[in-house]
């Protein structure tokens, strides 16, 4: 029989090694198990995705010299287990017999045991910095509150403090929206003249797909996320990052894949990892029913690869995506919130003074101030009484998501999220390039009647006729044109340029059409400016 008490081998009195207890592994493994799980400290090892993970973070200093930090997560195995284990614990088969280490095949039965199983606290979620969340107070009501750092066992989640942020201060409504506006005012909104950024339909879908994340503990499932722009270089990309950066920092973003079954892959692999968001990169086209599903469905379940496991999660990804001209179809229009970018001139033309960077996102300060900032507007919301100002079914299978998002951007004075959105067009490279062309000649064609006379405010009205007649001796038609209806398919490519700056031959800068016309056969170039050259 053994010579140590029950209570010792069950781990509740232990017997101390070095300051640390020690297992005797003379006994049942069932009993081993269980001492381990018992001696084991709280927070050292948790259960995700029904499978043993450590998080800590680890600090690092950045280019400026500011003291960075990051949220590790780290899988536990058998192999790892054996070393990890020894600094809570150690293990010998008697107490005459030295310290031993335990072996993997000890540490793949405790790892595989209920015991262990059944101390280690399972996590739901796991984030970078502490976000709000939803408390219930002693009479059943629902009240606002911010998650401590660590694990916070009513919901589950584990809050990291990558940044440290002051939820005690709030700053009023005001002074974010001038902030906000500052920082995002490069940023070419499709509807900028609506007037201030609170009056923007684009900017009211930003703002809830910034805030979404921000209160993701708040709501069900979010919506996609589609920011579109007219041309490259509109900033779509840095947009879709800087309502990602106060949470996560720099976010990482996705090439679009190959195919769809690469996107298949993608998608399931980024769901298993617990990612809460995916950013795929320049999108080519929205025709894709797994980007349909990721979108809507509460869980996902697939096999995993390299094996006959199966996962089956629940789905709280946001899928984030960027593209130029992509044509929406009605079922990714109501799983979506779009943000419409237009540059009326070439953005790469464009010349930005202290144009924002993404460096800016891995700065503690930045993120630190954008986080007080979203507390900030989320309190206003909470101190009018969390008024229901946007209605559950503004959205339908994202009620959660327009209910409490959309309320409170509306409650900080926004235009509601959900406004309809004007209708926008599609478009590639090499035809864009082709109607660029198309467009300089059609603009040089336009001349003062004596060489003394200005420019500025020449204009020519083309019939598409006239238009299919220049393209034909450029030879631009083949590229341009697609179909039987040649004409046809020239007024609906000529229809995405209204609006549009461009400079022709000579330097002229000029304006194509008018973009509140559009269903117009005829298009009017006006010159805008004396030649440079």
């Amino acid at each position: 029989m053994s010579d140590l008490t029950t209570a010792q081998i069950l781990g509740a009195v232990p017997v101390m090694v070095d300051g640390r207890p020690n297992i005797r592994t003379n006994q049942q493994v069932s009993l081993i198990a269980q001492a381990v799980a018992d001696n084991l400290p709280s927070g050292a090892l948790y259960r995700y995705h029904d499978e043993y993970v450590t998080i800590s973070t680890i600090k690092s200093t950045n280019q400026d010299g500011e003291t960075t930090t990051e949220l590790e997560k780290r899988p536990m195995d058998p192999r790892r287990f054996t070393t990890w284990i020894e600094q809570y614990m150690t293990f010998s088969a008697s107490a005459e017999d030295p310290v031993e280490s335990m072996g993997k095949n000890m540490a793949e039965l405790i790892l595989a045991s209920d015991y262990l199983r059944a101390a280690v606290p399972e996590i739901a979620e796991i984030m970078p910095v502490r976000l709000p969340a939803w408390g219930v107070g002693p009479k059943g009501e629902r009240f606002l509150r911010i998650l401590p750092a660590g694990y916070d066992p009513a919901t589950r989640i584990y809050s990291a403090e990558t940044v440290a942020w002051d939820a005690n201060k709030v700053w009023p409504v005001d002074a974010v929206l001038r902030a906000m506006n500052r920082a995002l005012a490069s940023f070419p909104w499709a509807e900028k003249s609506a007037g201030p950024i609170t009056h923007i339909r684009s900017a009211s879908c930003f703002m809830a797909y910034m805030l979404g994340q921000f209160c993701r503990h708040l709501i069900g499932r979010q919506p996609m996320i589609l920011i579109i722009g007219n041309q490259p270089g509109t900033g779509k990309t840095l947009l879709a990052k800087f309502a990602l950066g106060p949470i996560y920092g720099v976010p990482n973003a996705t090439p679009f894949p190959k195919d769809d079954a690469a996107l298949q892959k993608l998608l399931f692999t980024k769901l298993i990892s617990g990612a809460p968001y995916v950013l795929i990169d320049d999108l080519i086209n929205l025709s894709s029913t797994t980007l349909n599903q990721y979108a809507t469905s509460e869980a996902i379940s697939d096999r995993v690869l390299g094996g006959n496991k199966e996962f089956c999660g629940v789905n709280r990804m946001q899928i984030v995506s960027t593209g130029n001209n992509l044509t929406v179809t009605p079922d990714i229009e109501r799983r979506s919130l779009i943000i419409d970018l237009f540059d009326v001139c070439k953005s790469v033309e464009k010349n930005i003074a202290n144009p924002l960077t993404e460096k800016v996102f891995s700065r503690p300060q930045w993120r630190r101030e954008m986080l007080m900032a979203l507390w900030s507007l989320v309190w206003h919301w909470n101190e009018q009484g969390c008024p229901s100002v946007c209605s559950a079914s503004a959205m339908p299978s994202f009620e959660g998501f327009s209910e409490v998002v959309g309320s409170i951007v509306m409650t900080a004075g926004f235009i509601s999220p959900f406004t309809k959105r004007p209708a926008t067009t599609d478009g590639g490279d090499v035809r864009g390039n082709a109607l660029e062309r198309l467009l300089v000649a059609l603009a040089d064609k336009i001349q003062p009647e004596t060489p003394e006379a200005p420019h500025t405010q020449l204009t020519h009205l083309y019939t598409v006729e006239a238009v299919m007649g220049v393209a034909g001796d450029l030879g631009l038609v083949d590229i341009i044109c697609s179909g039987k209806n040649q004409n046809q398919s020239m007024g609906h490519q000529l229809r995405k340029l209204k609006g549009r700056q461009f400079v022709d031959s000579s330097g002229r800068v000029f304006t194509f059409g008018r973009r509140e016309d559009a269903v117009s056969s005829q298009y009017n170039v006006v010159i805008l400016s004396e030649p440079r050259m």
